[in-house]
């Protein structure tokens, strides 16, 4: 039984999930599709350090926004809650997220360079 109230649409955008507290990066991954409601997110363990995230756990999420010459870079910046943790072949998962909050934010100082993201993304997708 399909149990979605909001469409969902197809797309692809970096995504920085980290713990709320902490602020430490939990990973970065690629979103294949969102709705108002919930996020899919297409996870690389590319480190081994790195673990999935448990159902029921509380994180943030930003998602980069492609850059607009008037308002500049802005992130879609989310209080998610784990839904699904679903592990595929070759080290990669799907992370489902109910989105619990939402805002539109600056981005201007992300994280990463952009060659530093392109090489997160390229390791995450492989």
């Amino acid at each position: 039984m399909d149990r979605r109230v909001d469409a969902r649409l197809d797309v692809k955008l970096p995504c920085h999930v980290e713990f709320p507290y902490t602020r430490s990066r939990l990973f970065v991954g690629l979103t294949e599709n969102m709705s108002r409601s919930g996020i899919l997110v297409r996870w690389s363990n590319s480190d081994p350090a790195l673990t999935l995230p448990r159902p029921g756990q509380l994180l943030i999420a930003e998602i980069e926004l492609p850059a607009n010459h008037i308002f500049g870079r802005k992130c879609l910046h989310c209080q998610v809650t784990v839904v699904r943790v679903s592990p595929s072949e070759q080290g990669t998962a799907r992370v489902a997220f109910q989105i619990g909050q939402m805002q539109f934010r600056n981005y201007a100082n992300g994280r990463f360079t952009r060659g530093e993201l392109e090489k997160e993304l390229r390791r995450s997708l492989m």
